[in-house]
């Protein structure tokens, strides 16, 4: 009779130890993880980001894909068994040179953006001329089209592709530890004509419809089937994590609105429906270290 209270007891207590305990047995176990970072400016931001992430995150048996605005990289357990500091260091080079020449198309496409949206202004308000306009012989509605055309350039460089983080997703599909995807993404702005411009273009019944098109944040569209990916994440299944990156340097101006409102709705939504973290911070590493926080939690 005494053993059996004995084993009893013993049984209780394993129970009692497993439930206490639940985060120390979480974080030991292997994890897969996918780190998109869609930058254009704040390469810095990025370089410190990777050292917190394999410096601080990675554990021994992990996996780890890296798409950068270039590439994919791959890292297997057995790779990342390597000197943790040595991977960081190639990773920084890696991801300088890829964001460079993210960066040579994105930059040559608002420069043209900043140009058609002086021009538009010179025309609409003469007295912006000083500001940078350019006199165009042009009329007005040839500028409104090269707008339009840099806008459309400008959302196909940043296009999210859905089918490629399905593809990415998949890779974890079956294997043995959590799956998480941290998508890191750097708020944007677009050139838009002065506020005087656009007051005049209000009082031009021909324009007036096409620059309130153009020219103000409207309801946010959603860059793809948001509700699809939340399934398919769910069925992999997988965490989403989102940091939302929004640089020192730029911000919302008289001349300038945002242009990443409808990536930031989409990717918040799948994050709060997956039990992921999100996050809006100036350092990329800050979100990082609040997904490591909750991990750990």
């Amino acid at each position: 009779m005494r053993q059996k209270v004995r084993i009893t007891a013993a049984a209780i207590l394993l129970v009692l130890l497993a439930a206490a305990y639940p985060a120390r047995l979480a974080a030991s176990a292997p994890r897969n993880l996918i780190v998109l970072l869609d930058f254009r400016e704040n390469v810095l931001g990025v370089e410190n980001a990777v050292d917190f992430l394999f410096n601080n995150m990675l554990e021994p048996g992990d996996q780890l894909i890296i798409q950068s605005p270039a590439r994919v990289y791959g890292f297997s357990a057995k790779t990342l068994a390597q000197p943790k500091a040595q991977l960081a260091s190639a990773m920084r080079e890696k991801l300088r040179s890829d964001v460079s020449k993210a960066t040579q198309n994105y930059k040559q496409i608002v420069a043209d953006l900043q140009i058609a949206s002086r021009n538009i202004a010179s025309f609409a308000y003469p007295d912006l001329e000083s500001d940078g306009g350019i006199p165009e012989t042009r009329d007005m509605g040839e500028l409104f089209v090269f707008y339009r055309q840099g806008l459309a350039n400008l959302l196909n460089l940043r296009k999210i592709n859905d089918a490629a983080l399905r593809q990415l997703a998949g890779a974890f599909k079956g294997q043995k530890g959590g799956n998480h995807l941290i998508i890191l993404f750097e708020r944007e702005f677009r050139p838009v004509p002065r506020r005087e411009a656009l007051n005049a273009l209000a009082d031009m019944p021909k324009f007036a419809f096409l620059a309130n098109e153009l020219f103000t944040i409207g309801a946010t569209k959603e860059p793809f089937d948001v509700a699809a990916l939340i399934e398919y994440f769910r069925q992999v299944p997988l965490t989403q994590d989102f940091i939302y990156v929004t640089s020192k340097t730029s911000s919302a101006s008289a001349n300038q609105i945002e242009n990443s409102g409808d990536v930031y709705s989409a990717f918040s939504q799948i994050a709060k429906a997956t039990g992921g973290v999100m996050v809006t911070t100036a350092e990329p590493a800050d979100g990082l270290k609040a997904i490591l926080k909750s991990w750990k939690e």
